[in-house]
């Protein structure tokens, strides 16, 4: 390892909690709201055009995590297992786990690509409404090349995360969104396209952290390049898919939940997929702040725990917990402040403003934002188990979100009140509760077994 990962180390594992996670995660949480802010601009610029083009977007955004889950669990798990060798201090396994990933990414993206002919039809598979078939399946063909370029730079970004350089992860975001806001706002505003329009700025916007990728990749002498001579399929892809199968899994179930979600929204209207999903949005200016504390926290997590220190970790996950907890109490009165202001912008199109559409955001999103707050905890655990590898159990913190606290809950809202659109807010708030309050439970238990058991990296 260089000098400067191997100091960075050395400061993970001797210096201050609280400087490490300041240094790593403040830049990271910055980092996920921009992106977060990627999906609320898609979904602003899309309002410029009509209700039904936010209900489209919104929707297809959906279907893009669940093909995303596979390259992100990818990532997911060989970030993991890097974090375990860096902790070590062990370069040589490091580039073989890095090399191997970015050839399993590659393969992956081959694949999506010779599925691009098919888009229309793999659309009706997913189960995906006829309506939004016919407006988005030009916007899902180019989402779907705009995916295998983010596998690539998951890879890249998670490296990254792990040497400590959030600082460069956020630049690179901050001109990423420059060129997104612009190409987008000429297409939509200019010359009046559609969200073809806004599929094809996204795709651009991609690029330009991929070829910082690509750079990283092809560099001499690093221990984060690729190499075809490192690349160890028989030893290392048994491992990495034991770690990166239950992320997978679990961000297909979260993605495909939240579309199953939008489909029983559906019969409220198209309207109500789209309320939906801008009260989404809204909270996701929250939590994807916390979301990006998640992924620092992970990465800092697993260093400690590749390192063996058993109470320096359990003391770097409380330090992240209140953290995340401020984060979401402040985020919260900052949110029910601009409520009103900002659905007012998603209200505005080309036909005018909408003043039932406004009004249906603010509602589903003042019972969203109930559950804002104990998310702090769910967030804050996932990244303390994803340090430690028990991707297992952040599968089962998930799917028990989507699959127990939500979906069961939005229909038995939808076929035994008479809530109306409003039972999409109360779901969320209810699943969003649940699912903060299980996390605290799962760590607790993980914390009281480690102090029995040293922990093995």
């Amino acid at each position: 390892m260089n000098a400067k990962d191997e100091a960075f180390r050395a400061q993970v594992l001797g210096g201050s909690l609280w400087k490490v996670l300041i240094k790593v995660c403040l830049p990271l949480a910055l980092y996920s709201w921009i992106s977060q802010l990627f999906s609320v601009l898609d979904t602003l610029m899309a309002s410029g055009i009509s209700s039904e083009a936010v209900s489209t977007v919104v929707y297809m955004v959906q279907l893009q995590h669940i093909v995303l889950a596979v390259g992100g669990g990818l990532s997911v798990g060989g970030g993991i297992m890097i974090a375990h060798a860096y902790g070590r201090g062990d370069g040589n396994r490091i580039k073989s786990i890095n090399s191997t990933v970015i050839l399993l990414c590659a393969v992956l993206s081959l694949l999506i690509i010779l599925v691009l002919p098919f888009t229309p039809t793999l659309l009706r598979l997913m189960g995906t409404p006829e309506v939004f078939v016919n407006t988005g399946s030009g916007y899902f063909a180019i989402t779907l090349i705009g995916i295998c370029v983010q596998f690539f730079n998951t890879v890249y970004i998670a490296n990254e995360r792990c040497r400590g350089r959030s600082r460069k992860i956020l630049v690179l975001n901050l001109v990423t969104v420059a060129v997104k806001l612009g190409i987008t706002a000429i297409a939509v505003y200019i010359i009046q396209g559609d969200i073809l329009s806004i599929a094809f700025a996204s795709l651009v916007s991609y690029l330009v952290i991929f070829s910082f990728a690509l750079a990283s990749f092809i560099k001499k002498d690093d221990e984060f390049a690729f190499s075809i001579h490192c690349v160890r399929l028989r030893g290392l892809v048994g491992e990495l898919l034991k770690l990166s199968l239950p992320s997978m899994v679990e961000k297909i179930a979260f993605a495909g939940g939240k579309a199953m979600v939008n489909n029983m929204a559906a019969g409220y209207g198209t309207e109500a997929v789209g309320a939906a999903g801008v009260s989404n949005n809204m909270s996701g200016l929250l939590t994807g702040i916390q979301s990006g504390m998640e992924d620092g926290g992970a990465t800092l997590t697993g260093q400690l725990h590749g390192s063996g220190d058993t109470k320096r970790t359990v003391a770097f996950y409380r330090r992240l917990q209140l953290s995340m907890i401020v984060v979401g109490v402040v985020g919260a009165v900052l949110m029910r402040i601009l409520t009103d202001p900002i659905a007012r912008l998603f209200s505005l199109s080309r036909g005018g403003y909408d003043a039932a559409f406004h009004q249906m955001i603010c509602d589903i999103f003042h019972y969203e934002l109930m559950g804002c707050i104990m998310l702090s905890f769910a967030y804050s655990g996932i990244a303390f188990l994803l340090g430690l590898g028990k991707t297992k159990l952040t599968l089962v913190i998930n799917v028990a979100r989507i699959f127990i606290f939500r979906l069961p809950v939005i229909w038995y809202l939808s076929n035994y009140t008479s809530l109306g659109y409003e039972a999409v807010g109360w779901t969320m708030a209810i699943s969003n509760t649940s699912v903060g309050m299980m996390a605290i439970i799962v760590c607790e238990v993980v914390i009281w077994k480690l102090r029995k058991k040293p922990l093995t990296a």
